[in-house]
């Protein structure tokens, strides 16, 4: 197996580990404007959360552009790794399945489960449209 680099695999979760947690506030503040007032309690939190989860189109856009930012998680990787980018859009897929296992939710539902069988596939397709803006390897 050829040699996979630690450095491009770490930059690139981190940029999509950060690029996630922006939409995500983005879309908190676009589905519960009413949620960062002052004097809320974390109880009143989750509360606001789960019903703007369970009555809007919150996580339908979630889901999608959270898929945007795995498909660009696995093509940062291949293009800061300038080789082998399907390894390298596999190990960032590896790696998401990991951190959905680390913040694994018993109420997560389905979103979960569709993560664990995408995850993996849209890394690679991720790794497959850098790999069309890289040189040929010798």
């Amino acid at each position: 197996m050829p040699p996979i680099s630690l450095a491009a695999i770490a930059l690139a979760f981190a940029v999509e580990w950060l690029a996630d947690y922006i939409i995500g506030a983005v879309l908190f503040l676009v589905f519960a404007p009413e949620l960062p007032a002052s004097g809320t309690t974390p109880a009143e939190i989750q509360r606001i959360s789960r019903e703007m989860i369970a009555t809007t189109a919150f996580l339908p856009w979630a889901f999608a552009l959270g898929s945007v930012t795995t498909v660009g998680g696995g093509y940062l990787a291949a293009r800061v790794a300038r080789r082998v980018p399907y390894y390298h859009g596999l190990a960032m897929g590896i790696v998401g399945i990991l951190y959905i296992f680390v913040m694994w939710h018993s109420d997560g539902g389905a979103s979960q489960y569709a993560g664990l069988f995408l995850t993996i596939p849209l890394s690679i397709l991720g790794a497959h449209f850098a790999r069309k803006h890289m040189p040929p390897q010798t």
